[in-house]
């Protein structure tokens, strides 16, 4: 049972700074706030929110002081929960991505360490990694040594020869038929992993779970970023597919796959996954079958919309031509995605240099063709909680849930300047946002 606290009106007329500093180690409750809970399209206006340790204690709008504890006048400001990315990359920090060959584990590891705090200052007290060596980065993080969101790490996605995660040069060996690990940058930085047949599959998975992955990512189709693989091929037969869910649901977790064409999204969706990502040239069928299953999709509106000659990640022409076939079919998907109500998360997928990744808020302004901020809103906290939820047994933070602001979630919030729900792009802006807490700690704070 949560504590609850003595309700007085004379603390909360307080100075707030006074109030700030009564015991920095006790409970902190935050006054004169409009709350956004994750799912709600309501705020909760007037509120006063009480955190104790690490996890969100009392909702109220009622008067509310905790003796001995720390009050900070919210202002007015716009109380949610901490923002949540379900797809990235934060290992791929380098432009061309071929530089992390000359890397080495020292370089790769400070140069994550730094875009996880990025993403810290932006607001994101959580993120999904869906293909990348991350596991030293969230360990770091999560014993208080360098600052970061909460990591939900996959480790190297799964891909098969000449597929999407195939990132080798023409020379490069190849794990099985030379006789040594494949050289290139997939490999160098532990992004993808080679697995062929059903019981190299079950291999890989496994392996993944050994070295601490959340969720299992498998590339079961055509991507932009390869070279060697039509965008419209399958890939993984669907035994194949069916083995990687069926090791991943041993461990209590899920497979999430890189999908992009229908072919590709059906026959993981035969298989048993959890979440698609991209998936932007499906037909309407497998909309509404993903609906009716309560498949999530984490499409990218940024990365497929914008104009293709002025996309700074896919300048090469065999690139370029794929992109082009996704962005013809992006905007019919996302108004099936409406229409159907697929549940619909909010990933970023960005990778590259500090360039790049500082445009990754975009995909608010992009979004902002098809959805309303609070849906939006909904989408960037409380439904990529839910999906955060299905790593099950393999959930690292399990104290409480993510992604709401509710009695025993984990106390990951943010104040806003101004009121996001009547205008999304205040997310798009660090100087917007006055506070940041994560586990009930306050990283930053422009009240006192």
């Amino acid at each position: 049972m949560l504590r609850r606290f003595m309700i007085t009106s004379f603390f909360a007329l307080a100075a707030p700074v006074a109030g700030a500093q009564n015991d920095p180690t006790g409970p902190i409750v935050i006054t004169n706030v409009n709350v956004f809970d994750g799912s709600s399209e309501e705020l909760i206006e007037g509120a006063n929110v009480v955190i104790d340790g690490n996890l969100i204690a009392e909702i109220t709008t009622e008067d509310v002081v905790v003796a001995g504890g720390r009050v900070i006048d919210g202002g007015g400001r716009t109380l949610m929960p901490g923002l949540i990315d379900t797809h990235t990359h934060i290992m791929l920090h380098s432009d061309p991505v071929t530089q992390l060959m000359t890397q080495d584990a020292f370089e790769q590891g400070a140069r994550g360490a730094a875009r996880a705090k990025a993403y810290l200052d932006a607001g994101f007290t959580t993120v999904r990694d869906l293909g990348g060596n991350c596991f030293g980065v969230k360990n770091v993080i999560d014993a208080g040594v360098s600052p970061g969101p909460r990591i939900y790490c996959g480790g190297a996605s799964i891909t098969q020869t000449s597929g999407h995660g195939d990132f080798r040069m023409t020379n490069d060996g190849h794990p099985r038929f030379d006789g040594f690990a494949a050289s290139g940058v997939a490999n160098t930085t532990k992004t993808t992993i080679i697995a062929d047949g059903v019981d190299d599959v079950r291999a890989a998975v496994r392996e993944m779970l050994f070295r601490g992955a959340s969720q299992i990512k498998v590339h079961a189709g055509g991507g932009v970023t390869s070279f060697k693989d039509p965008l419209e091929a399958a890939q993984y037969t669907q035994e194949e597919l069916n083995a990687a869910v069926e090791e991943a649901e041993r461990y209590g977790t899920y497979v999430t796959v890189h999908a992009q064409v229908n072919n590709a999204v059906v026959a993981s969706l035969d298989a048993g996954v959890r979440t698609v990502e991209h998936g932007l040239i499906m037909e309407e069928e497998t909309m509404v079958r993903m609906a009716e299953e309560g498949v999530y999709w984490i499409p990218q509106a940024f990365l497929a919309l914008q104009d293709v000659s002025s996309n700074p990640l896919f300048q090469d022409p065999i690139q370029n031509a794929k992109l082009a076939k996704v962005n013809a079919g992006a905007r019919q998907a996302f108004e099936w995605g409406i229409e159907h109500g697929v549940k619909t998360g909010w990933g970023s997928d960005v990778f590259g240099a500090n360039d790049i990744f500082a445009t990754f808020r975009q995909e608010f302004a992009f979004r902002d063709e098809f959805y309303e901020p609070i849906e939006q809103m909904q989408q960037v906290t409380g439904v990529n909680g839910e999906i955060l939820a299905l790593s099950g047994l393999k959930n690292p933070y399990v104290d409480g849930p993510l992604g709401v602001i509710a009695e025993g979630a984990y106390a990951d919030i943010i104040l806003v300047d101004g009121d996001p729900t009547q205008d999304i792009h205040l997310l798009m802006d660090s100087n917007n946002i006055a506070l940041i807490m994560k586990d009930g700690v306050i990283y930053k704070s422009d009240l006192e």
